[in-house]
């Protein structure tokens, strides 16, 4: 794993409001503890996330009064999003992300297996055929 940063991680924590730094800190180690090796951290203004080349793979982000974990491989691959309700059927999920406001709303073991699931080529190659068909539709 390689870090690219627009700033440091310790600044994007302190920018949060006080209560979400701790929950944001613990939040994005799981995300490191999981992520497959070969993707690339980035740390910028808005997020904190993983990219395979320059396309988000998981990242975080600071909302009005939440924080939201954005997880791509789910919204590429609805099966994903299935398996993370099943496992958290309370869980506030979009098509592609997860928003929270205590770790305990978290379902931690299918967290790490999702963010653990997909290697960058696997994760490159399915957004590529997704491109593709997209392409084709339109």
């Amino acid at each position: 794993m390689s870090t690219t940063t627009e700033m440091a991680f310790d600044d994007f924590i302190a920018a949060l409001p006080a209560e979400r730094q701790l929950l944001a800190r613990q939040t994005w180690q799981l995300v490191r503890q999981a992520v497959p090796a070969g993707y690339t951290e980035h740390i910028g203004p808005k997020y904190l996330e993983f990219r395979a080349g320059k396309d988000m793979y998981v990242g975080l982000a600071n909302q009005k009064s939440y924080l939201s974990l954005h997880l791509v491989p789910m919204y590429l691959m609805p099966e994903l999003q299935e398996q993370l309700a099943a496992a958290a059927p309370k869980l506030k999920m979009g098509k592609g992300c997860v928003n929270f406001s205590k770790m305990e709303e978290l379902p931690l073991g299918a967290l790490t297996e999702l963010i653990a699931a997909t290697s960058p080529a696997d994760y490159a190659a399915r957004l590529q055929a997704v491109r593709t068909a997209s392409r084709k539709k339109g």
